[in-house]
């Protein structure tokens, strides 16, 4: 016997009188599709797609072997292949599917065996019920060829599908081997072909179901507690103490990498945080459980809980969590409102002050705030492009220097610098462009520090330089982040204050513009030379001293330096305006090279 010579008509029986129908000597009854679907999505609904997946592989796996040898005993077959090549006939004839066999390979103790499935009732029912799925989901008719084949062949074949109707795919492929355990596939699809009836899994459903409602009770209890912390205005630290013991792992609430607060249930996770918050070691976070959760208001960041565990987070862990994140987002927010209210309160305060110089009562109210103002000061102006990033970006700054007042006006952050932080400014100023440049890495940030301060109204003069140094810095530079202190700008902070800074980058621009580009063209020296020759009066002996030049080599440059700058140096009004375009252009120079000092 062959296989190709199964006929349908020869296979088939229907007794008129009595309605029995037999198929191959084996009474069948005739089912709708639509009704083996309905049977599928109870199937799924109640089990899970999980278990019905694998109650139904073993289902066919069942069909199959039956029909294998059943086959097998009523015929006499001219070999093992024909009778393998039967299979997919008997699932064609029996309306399941149509099987197209396409390459079948066997040794007496190997098979490889792979195909095409059309018209699958199985993929369409599930495409109707759920759509399409991300993977395949013809199992009936997987199990089915992998019991057929283990019952022919004589030695367990697993079968899967490559392609897949269910999951978009044109057309269905199968494809069978004989089992090897050490491959992770064949494993992962014969652990489904454990038997367990219907009602183990009804069971085991039962038995998850209940475990599920008891940690729902349970996390009902935590939450209670929870929001008894939070009534009896306990610290957010008690709050994070009490859920990390609760779940036996360690907690962090950060912001942008930045520890708020933490309970570490193990001295070494505080080590494993920050090699995984610091150093982004990916390794950390396997070996570690590490988990993450944003905790957000209205859009509001407000940081994330990070849990550090051992073992893998149970479903009691994950409620328990879910539950104390909307307690502790309603903390936070809490707290950020009065922080906010305290910021408004201090920024109001403190501009006007800054205003308002000469106002005694600022000096009696000041310690309100614990700010001295007679002490050593000195106001540090952040410039942020775009300015949207300004609340966030003030955040950050007040969560990483709890100690240093920090408000926001307009576009401007401004930080009040006291004792040690004023005397290291240049240190605290590199540091904070770094933390913005890695955190907000599109924001450009433009830092102006403004003259020293030992009275109010030294520092009202302070956060004036402040802010114009900021301003005259996104002028000079707006692609780049920039740093600048009064000192570097001192000669010609007066005019930045009572100009407009455009109009002077424009004045320097205008009248030594041609000089500066001359020299970058040529190599040459001739803005140095008009500097000395101005620094010293238009005295020439001295002159040619500095630069170690000869009266006749410098009267040579001198001249070109009139003819390019079409000027008459010997003019007092044209050497003072030479002398301001010289200082403005070595400001900027200035506050250039301190910038691609840090960069």
């Amino acid at each position: 016997m062959k296989a190709h010579q199964l006929r349908f008509d020869n296979l088939i029986d229907i007794n008129h009188r009595s309605g029995i129908i037999t198929f191959n000597q084996e009474r069948m009854t005739l089912v709708s599709v639509k009704a083996l679907g309905i049977l599928r999505q109870d199937l799924v609904n109640t089990l899970g797609m999980e278990r019905a997946k694998g109650f139904l592989m073993r289902y066919g796996w069942t069909w199959g072997k039956k029909d294998g040898e059943s086959i097998a005993s009523k015929y006499s077959w001219s070999n093992k292949k024909e009778l393998i090549l039967a299979g997919p006939s008997l699932h064609t004839l029996e309306g399941v599917v149509t099987a197209n066999p396409e390459v079948l390979e066997i040794s007496h103790d190997s098979l490889y065996f792979r195909g095409h499935w059309y018209n699958s009732y199985e993929a369409e029912e599930h495409v109707k019920h759920y759509g399409y799925s991300d993977e395949t989901v013809c199992w009936t008719l997987v199990g089915y060829a992998s019991g057929y084949l283990t019952s022919t062949f004589g030695r367990d074949v697993v079968v899967y599908e490559d392609t897949c109707v269910g999951k978009g795919d044109s057309h269905c492929t199968y494809v069978a081997n004989t089992v090897d355990k050490n491959k992770e596939k064949h494993k992962k699809y014969m652990r489904y072909y454990k038997a367990e009836s219907l009602i183990t899994e009804l069971d085991r459903a039962y038995h998850e179901l209940r475990q599920v409602n008891q940690n729902i009770t349970e996390t009902d209890k935590v939450q209670d507690e929870l929001i008894n912390l939070f009534l009896e205005d306990k610290e957010l630290s008690d709050t994070i103490a009490y859920v990390a013991n609760i779940i036996n792992k360690s907690i962090v609430i950060d912001y942008y990498n930045k520890m708020i607060e933490s309970y570490f249930i193990h001295k070494k996770d505080e080590l494993v945080y920050h090699q995984w918050a610091e150093k982004s070691l990916y390794s950390a976070e396997q070996q570690n459980d590490i988990s993450t959760f944003p905790i957000r208001a209205h859009n509001l960041n407000l940081g994330r809980m990070v849990v550090i565990g051992h073992e893998k987070m149970t479903q009691k862990d994950q409620l328990t969590i879910k539950r104390a994140l909307g307690i502790l987002t309603i903390q936070m927010f809490h707290q950020w409102k009065i922080t906010r209210s305290l910021w408004k309160k201090k920024e109001e305060f403190f501009e006007e002050m800054l205003l308002n110089p000469n106002n005694e009562q600022f000096e009696k109210r000041s310690h309100l705030f614990n700010f001295h103002p007679s002490a050593f000061n000195r106001i540090l102006s952040i410039k942020i492009v775009p300015s949207e990033k300004c609340q966030p970006i003030l955040q950050l700054l007040n969560t990483t220097y709890p100690d240093i007042d920090i408000f926001s006006k307009k576009n401007y952050i401004i930080l009040i610098l006291s004792k040690s932080s004023a005397k290291h400014m240049d240190r605290i100023t590199e540091d904070i462009l770094e933390l913005l440049q890695e955190k907000f890495p599109r924001v450009r940030a433009y830092l102006g520090a403004g003259r020293e301060a030992t009275n109010l109204p030294s520092l009202a003069k302070s956060y004036q330089d402040a802010c114009k140094i900021s301003d005259f810095l996104h002028i000079t530079e707006p692609t780049v982040s920039r740093i600048a202190f009064f000192e570097d700008l001192e000669p010609i902070m007066m005019f930045l204050k009572g100009t407009d800074p455009e109009e002077l980058i424009e004045f320097y621009q205008k009248t030594i513009g041609v000089l500066v580009k001359y020299d970058r063209e040529n190599n040459s020296n001739f803005l140095m030379t008009l500097k000395s020759y101005l620094d010293h009066n238009g005295n020439l002996q001295q002159t040619a001293n500095h630069l170690h030049l000869s009266i006749a080599g410098l009267r040579y440059r001198i001249d070109r330096i009139e003819t390019l700058c079409q000027t008459d140096l010997k003019s007092g009004a044209e050497r003072f305006k030479f002398q301001l375009a010289i200082q403005i252009y070595f400001a900027i120079r200035l506050t250039d090279h301190s910038s691609q000092q840090i960069m």
